[in-house]
Formats: C-alpha cells, structure tokens, sequence
C-alpha cells in the first residue's frame, strides 16, 4: 500500500490545480448568475461550492483528527465569490499539505468517525481518502457543467490532463 501515498499526493495537487481552473471560470459569472437556482442538490453554483468546502473540512478534520468536527451548524458558508475563492485556496493548500505528510501506515487503518448527522461510521481509511477526492471531483463535475449550461465553455479538469500539463511545464 505505500504506493498509494503518493498517489494521494498527486491527487491533491490535481485536485488545486482543477479547482484553479474551474474557479478562473467562475470569475465570469455575475453574482446572480453565482446564485441563480438549478434542479441540482445543494440548489446553485455557489450552494455547490460551498458544501465541497463544508465536506473538505469535515473530511479532513476526520483523517487528520485535528481540530474541532465540522458541522452544517458550524461551518460559516461564503456568500460572495472573493470570500468563496479565499476559502477554496485555503482549504486545497491544507489538502496538499496532508496528502504529503500522510504516513503510509495509515492507509490500512480503519478510520472511525461522525457523519455530519452525528451517526458513527466506519471504514477503511484509504477509501475514506479515495471518497475525499473522488467528492469534489463530482461537484466540480456539477459546476463545470452549470457553467456550460450558462454558455461558458471550461477547460477539462480531469486528471489526465493535470498530468500532460505537468509534463508540458516540466519540459
């Protein structure tokens, strides 16, 4: 399994990287156009991105033990789009920052924790950290295809294209 830390790196750095990019896009949207309502969960653009930042924190705070449990009645939404992006950089440099440090032992621990319910859970560790990635990659999902839905036209955010353009600037 240690050759899953690194992959977990790369994952958060992918995972900044995107959010740049989907974020430089969301500059062009005027603020009704941030909170315009759609048939989605968590109701907008800005609802969407707010609850990534809400599960960011709650997830992280559960797989590093540090710090207070995040909660709906705890967490301070942002409610423009400076505010948001601050919380957004902030919470993607904190995601890199324990995907370096994170021991490789582990990852074949069983990580017990509090849904944002107050239910206790639990579940193998490294599947909780692959759901962490895996959670904002959805709602990224959500708000680039909003933004198409508003006639923007994102660039992709996959992974793969992470890759290619860390090879580009490497070379």
């Amino acid at each position: 399994m240690p050759l899953m830390t690194p992959t977990f790196a790369t994952q958060a750095r992918a995972n900044a990287w995107a959010n740049e990019l989907l974020y430089a896009e969301l500059t062009k949207l005027s603020p009704e156009q941030f909170a315009q309502p759609f048939g989605v969960n968590f109701g907008s653009i800005l609802g969407l991105a707010n609850h990534t930042i809400l599960a960011d924190q709650a997830w992280l705070q559960r797989l590093s033990g540090e710090g207070q449990p995040v909660t709906p009645d705890t967490f301070a939404a942002a409610t423009d789009f400076a505010a948001l992006r601050m919380m957004r950089e902030a919470e993607d440099a904190r995601i890199v920052a324990f995907a370096d440090n994170l021991d490789p032992a582990r990852l074949g621990e069983v990580l017990h924790y509090a849904n944002l319910k107050g239910e206790p859970r639990s579940e193998p560790f490294a599947l909780c950290l692959a759901h962490f990635f895996n959670h904002q990659t959805f709602h990224r999902g959500q708000m680039h295809a909003l933004l198409g839905v508003l006639g923007f036209s994102p660039p992709d955010l996959d992974l793969i294209f992470y890759l290619a353009a860390q090879r580009a600037s490497a070379s």
